[in-house]
């Protein structure tokens, strides 16, 4: 596993990864997560094996902007486009639907995607270099979440091929899903769920 600083000097090599369809380590803008192309079924299927997951829980879906979001299939409720656009980016995953005709539903096979905009300035210029990107957190499932490097390795050993040195968050996104009526809380996280039913209702 190769290890560089998590920096904008870094980030051709990293988006070389991210493009090579190989899996890496990375902080965030929540937990230290696996980050991938989210437009590689090669990627998705890896991220299941290293992760030890159930394919009924969803991989959250980092995109730059809410627009590369609907490009890819994302469909934003009219009800929550505005608060949306005032919130992201943040820390803040939403689950909504996901159109069939799109390329990023014959990767993940599901009817709606967990995603989000992240308060990470890096990860989104990765984003535009790249792809879309997978970003579950670095742990098997029901594992410690990796807060290093040497978590990361002692985790997926030969399984990432790049880990970046950092600092992350340290705390989960909260994730609300928005696909049946009114906004239902998922997981409280970083980003209090109260705050979201007030710039929805604001």
């Amino acid at each position: 596993m190769k290890k560089l600083e998590k920096s904008f000097e870094n980030l051709p090599l990293v988006s070389r990864e991210i493009l090579n369809e190989n899996v890496i380590c990375s902080p965030t803008d929540t937990l230290y997560g696996l980050i991938g192309s989210a437009l590689s079924k090669k990627v998705y299927e890896t991220m299941y094996r290293l992760k030890k997951r159930s394919r009924e829980k969803p991989l959250i879906v980092l995109f730059d902007c809410l627009e590369r979001a609907r490009e890819f299939g994302v469909v934003i409720p009219e009800d929550y486009e505005a608060a949306l656009s005032k919130i992201f980016p943040e820390r803040l995953t939403v689950i909504v639907p996901l159109r069939k005709s799109s390329y990023l539903h014959r990767i993940v096979e599901r009817d709606n995607v967990a995603f989000r905009i992240p308060k990470d300035d890096f990860l989104v210029e990765l984003v535009k270099l790249s792809h879309p990107l997978f970003a579950p957190s670095a742990n098997p499932e029901g594992g410690k979440p990796a807060e290093d490097c040497r978590d990361c390795e002692a985790y997926f050993k030969d399984g990432v091929s790049l880990c970046l040195k950092g600092k992350a968050f340290g705390k989960p996104s909260t994730i609300v899903s928005l696909v049946e009526g009114n906004p239902k809380l998922v997981r409280e996280g970083a980003f209090p769920f109260q705050k979201f039913l007030e710039v929805l209702g604001g």
